[in-house]
């Protein structure tokens, strides 16, 4: 437990944006990225899902006016060094080395539209700092001709004209239980398109083309999501490959919320935001689960025991602030607060002693734990180097916490996290925003 003095530092946003700042590195190809931990630590990459996060709290800080110029700063380099990583295809994979190199080793395909978030976060900044005409024009133009080739892309490749939905796995889950079409996939694209048409149509450079063509895009996948996700009584979360409907209760169920389609989905946002609240709160922790806890489900990753995790606990609270739910936004960010170390880190997620003990003796030590994180299902076609290299991670993380077990009950997953970090900015910057 902490005392106030960490609450009263988590507080403050400036507080949140050191703890990025020590996270940023100099990229080998070009512009500086943030790791989603430290070099040392759990996940020694760069993964265009957090940077897109991480730059979206850069941007809300930016136009709150704290630190507005270095936090542009930092959201151009991070373009930079995605505009270096994106293929000729005009993909973005899971994740990258600090050289650019893919080093991804799960498809995720909604990525390519982290990657278009990023690019127009990037526009957003250098606008709202009246910085866009003097930016250079050759990073404009890249800026232009990535976007072209990502859309096409995703529009060419992950749609299906006839369910018109796109179809993929997600970066929220490694399992099958992302696989289909998803909400969470569709949310990213419907938000990256608005932002990506947004951005265009600021840039001193004629794009009227490209902008017809996105905006003919978005809407076609706007009706069929409006269609898909907000017809039936309970929003789903995804459609199985084979068209069945899935409506289980997990993170994603935050999607319209979190991407701002309050618009496309109404009163559906509610639901779902609210059914997922309700059914992942952890009883014993607090916070936020990903999803039930059934080990038994293959599609159920627990990830050395089932319990919160801090980044969408704080989509959790941004809801609540965003509807005027002060007290119960602030309890909320008080329950991650409280897990933080005494440096104020932000945990990835929790578990329990005896929950960590079940999964190491009921999936670790069976392998069952290897045969869901490396499913061929979500696997891409990659050298048995790079789940080698994970599997060492996660076999150092697991150790971690074992070790935590002797001294407490409740154990902490890599920190600090940098998407943690952005999104409990994001908290604080939505509740002064909404006048708290």
């Amino acid at each position: 437990m902490n005392d106030d003095s960490t609450m009263t530092a988590l507080d403050d946003p400036t507080f949140h944006l050191d703890v990025l700042d020590s996270l940023v590195y100099p990229a080998d190809c070009d512009g500086a990225v943030p790791l989603a931990s430290d070099p040392d630590d759990r996940y020694p990459y760069a993964y265009p899902r957090d940077i897109a996060s991480i730059t979206k709290a850069w941007l809300g800080a930016t136009e709150a006016d704290i630190r507005p110029n270095e936090c542009r700063q930092h959201i151009v380099d991070s373009a930079r060094f995605l505009l270096a990583a994106q293929d000729e295809v005009g993909r973005w994979r899971q994740r990258y080395a600090l050289d650019g190199t893919d080093s991804g080793i799960y498809r995720q395909e909604d990525n390519v539209g982290h990657g278009l978030r990023v690019l127009a976060h990037a526009v957003f900044a250098l606008d709202q700092t009246d910085s866009l005409g003097d930016a250079d024009a050759e990073f404009r133009e890249d800026i232009i001709d990535a976007t072209e080739r990502a859309v096409t892309h995703v529009r060419d490749d992950l749609f299906d004209p006839n369910a018109h939905l796109v179809e993929s796995t997600t970066s929220i889950h490694e399992g099958r239980i992302e696989s289909g079409y998803t909400l969470w996939v569709n949310c990213v694209f419907v938000a990256a398109l608005r932002q990506v048409g947004r951005a265009l149509s600021l840039l001193p450079e004629g794009t009227d083309d490209i902008e017809a063509s996105v905006e003919s895009f978005r809407t076609h996948l706007e009706g069929g999501v409006r269609r898909a996700f907000t017809s039936p009584a309970q929003v789903p979360r995804r459609y199985s490959p084979t068209g069945d409907i899935d409506t289980r209760p997990d993170v994603t169920l935050f999607a319209p919320y979190y991407f701002e389609l309050g618009d496309l989905f109404g009163d559906h946002l509610h639901e779902a935001a609210g059914r997922s609240a309700t059914a992942l709160e952890d009883p014993e922790i607090g916070g936020v689960q990903r999803f039930l806890g059934f080990y038994g489900d293959f599609e159920v990753h627990q990830h050395g025991g089932n319990g919160p995790w801090m980044q969408y606990t704080a989509w959790h609270a941004q809801y609540r602030f965003a509807n005027g739910e002060y007290d119960h936004g602030n309890e909320i960010l008080a329950t991650i607060a409280q897990y933080a170390n005494e440096r104020g880190h932000i945990p990835e997620h929790l578990t329990t002693k005896r929950r960590f003990e079940a999964f190491m003796e009921e999936e670790w030590n069976t392998g069952v734990d290897f045969e869901k994180e490396f499913d061929e299902e979500v696997l891409r076609d990659v050298s048995f180097d790079f789940v080698a290299e994970e599997l060492g991670h996660m076999k150092a993380a697991y150790r971690d916490l074992e070790a935590q077990t002797k001294d407490r009950d409740v154990v902490r997953f890599a920190m600090p996290l940098a998407w943690c970090h952005a999104e409990y900015l994001t908290a604080l910057l939505v509740r002064d925003s909404a006048g708290a």
